[in-house]
């Protein structure tokens, strides 16, 4: 069993890169082959937006560090993902590299089961809303199911170490990914926090006529009011196809993405022909 640790911080040594080394101890020491990767130590461009990779099937086509990503995804059997929070949200690398998963496009799949555990950072409590529902984006993106994720809380760098319960728990999600990736993909269970959302356990919703929809997975739900409580009652249809079920990637890549693509150069020459009155604003 080889489990991987995605570390999402410039700052070596630092909280986040602590806490995901603490977990993988754990695994290494419960018999699994762990390895680390920083990163913020590969070159990893902007998406582009050509869909090479979703229309043609191709590697991407950016020469950056994509494919040692790619491919030390490939090679494990689980992931453990660990980034500090920057303003409300993970550290930028997590969202370069989230938009260059479409190069997944449909093929999630490959990885489609393994096991995630999740490690947020934050210096200051309340100051991180979108720090785990976007390390759980990343995941889910790169198909994998997330079973276990936690915020800690820690401002110097390497200061969590002093937090003997932190370290206890950050053991604990190692423990965690070894246990789910021992069992076979559809014996494996979220046994983190739960949250709102049973897909996600993320609190992200919007509401729209009264119907609540998570931000992450697409759930959706109603209020529903028993002796003065108040309770979510969820639509089972959602629950089973959520954005990130196989039936939602496959709906979506099938009726939304590919097919943009013919429509795209059916109208091409009429884009062109409109958007010529702007070639006259010049870029300095």
């Amino acid at each position: 069993m080889k489990v991987l640790g995605l570390i999402g911080s410039h700052r070596k040594m630092g909280n986040t890169e602590v806490l995901v080394k603490e977990a993988l101890v754990e695994a290494k020491r419960r018999g699994a082959q762990v390895s680390s990767l920083r990163l913020t130590d590969l070159r990893i461009d902007p998406c582009k937006g050509c869909m090479a990779c979703a229309f043609k099937l191709e590697d991407c086509r950016i020469p950056d560090g994509w494919c040692t990503f790619q491919d030390k995804l490939l090679e494990s059997d689980a992931v453990i993902l660990g980034a500090p929070t920057y303003l409300l949200g993970p550290a930028g690398i997590i969202k370069m590299i989230t938009d260059r998963t479409i190069a997944f496009a449909g093929r999630t799949m490959e990885h489609s089961g393994k096991p995630g555990a999740v490690i947020g950072v934050s210096g200051v409590r309340g100051w991180d809303p979108f720090s785990l529902p976007m390390l759980n984006v990343f995941m889910f993106a790169c198909g994998l199911k997330v079973i276990d994720q936690v915020m800690f809380y820690a401002q110097g760098p390497g200061e969590i170490l002093l937090d003997d319960l932190a370290m206890e728990r950050a053991r604990k999600l190692g423990s965690n990914i070894f246990e789910a990736a021992s069992h076979p993909a559809g014996e494996r269970t979220y046994v983190g926090e739960h949250g709102l959302c049973p897909v996600c356990h993320q609190n992200l919703f919007s509401v729209k006529d009264g119907v609540l929809e998570c931000a992450l997975c697409r759930v959706k739900a109603k209020f529903e009011a028993v002796n003065g409580a108040t309770r979510l009652i969820f639509d089972p249809e959602t629950l089973k196809n959520h954005r990130w079920s196989e039936e939602g990637l496959l709906e979506h890549f099938s009726l939304a993405v590919f097919p943009s693509g013919p429509r795209f150069l059916s109208e091409k020459e009429e884009i062109r022909r409109r958007a010529s009155k702007y070639q006259a604003i010049k870029e300095k």
